[in-house]
């Protein structure tokens, strides 16, 4: 067994390709294997008009390695000032979520000199390839009660969103904009987690997040 199979176990790319979707039709900028400062780059889950999202294992003392996701800010815009601002509002504002039924944003950091956002891996899938198995199949999956339940929980997130205040609390009032089948996420463990506050809407400052 090689040291990136080792280092990957269950989050290898056949395991994972369920839930990543579609083969990827770009080139990502960086390439398995490749570090950048204590991050280990295992490889790319996708990329948006912004970022690139990779799979990637955090390091430390005694073996220490936890597995974790990646949002790298495109290298082509890390010289546009306004891109880079928009980045960090979206760390800020994703850092302020706490809730369990939204992925966790445990840090933005400065790494070799690109912007990172570091999140949470989870193992599991996307509602939408859910769908999308569901109709291959001619089958309801999943079943109506855990549907409401999955929408239960969706909502859940959102109205913490929603109700989430400024330091000095002031309400910020903020809007998910694509709440769609994609940004649902369905762990293995039955959790429902909302993705991407990245396109998200303050209602207070009429401002993009």
């Amino acid at each position: 067994m090689s040291e990136y199979e080792l280092e990957v176990g269950d989050a290898s790319p056949a395991a994972v390709a369920k839930h990543v979707g579609a083969p990827l039709d770009f080139q990502p900028e960086l390439q398995p294997g490749t570090t950048i400062g204590k991050y280990r780059i295992l490889f790319c889950i996708g990329a948006g008009g912004m970022a690139e999202v990779y799979l990637a294992v955090a390091r430390g003392p005694g073996g220490f390695n936890k597995l974790l996701v990646l949002k790298l800010l495109r290298s082509d815009l890390e010289g546009q000032e306004n891109l880079v601002k928009m980045f960090f509002q979206e760390a800020q504002l994703a850092a302020r979520l706490s809730h369990p039924n939204i992925v966790q944003t445990f840090e933005v950091a400065d790494v070799e000199n690109r912007h990172v956002l570091v999140m949470e891996y989870l193992k599991g899938e996307s509602l939408g390839n859910i769908r999308r198995r569901s109709y291959r199949l001619h089958k309801q999956l999943p079943p109506l009660p855990i549907q409401l339940t999955i929408i239960a929980n969706v909502l859940a997130g959102l109205h913490h969103a929603h109700e989430l205040e400024d330091y000095d609390g002031t309400p910020l009032g903020l809007v998910h904009r694509d709440v769609s089948p994609g940004n649902v996420f369905v762990t293995d463990d039955g959790d429902v987690k909302l993705l991407d506050f990245g396109i998200a809407r303050s209602t207070t400052s009429d401002k993009t997040r």
